[in-house]
């Protein structure tokens, strides 16, 4: 069963914010994130690419400015079981 869908509020100011963070916010706020209970608080798993690796640090600084209450749940419709 896949984790809660999630979006960043559109509300969610996004000015000061660099541009590798700013292409990750848009895209939470265009496409949303899937939170999954795996032991961890909010961490954030993506495809692995060493075009980042220079941006990691002030990346993983700037995320930790969006908070939960960021978010709003994604209504996805009913839960189909067969």
């Amino acid at each position: 069963m896949p984790g809660l869908r999630l979006r960043l509020k559109a509300s969610f100011d996004v000015s000061g914010f660099a541009e590798p963070t700013l292409t990750i916010l848009k895209a939470m706020k265009k496409y949303g994130i899937i939170v999954a209970d795996n032991g961890s608080n909010w961490y954030i798993s993506g495809e692995s690419n060493e075009n980042w690796e220079p941006y990691m640090d002030d990346l993983v600084s700037d995320l930790r400015k969006v908070h939960g209450s960021d978010f709003e749940v994604v209504d996805t419709g009913p839960v189909l079981t067969k």
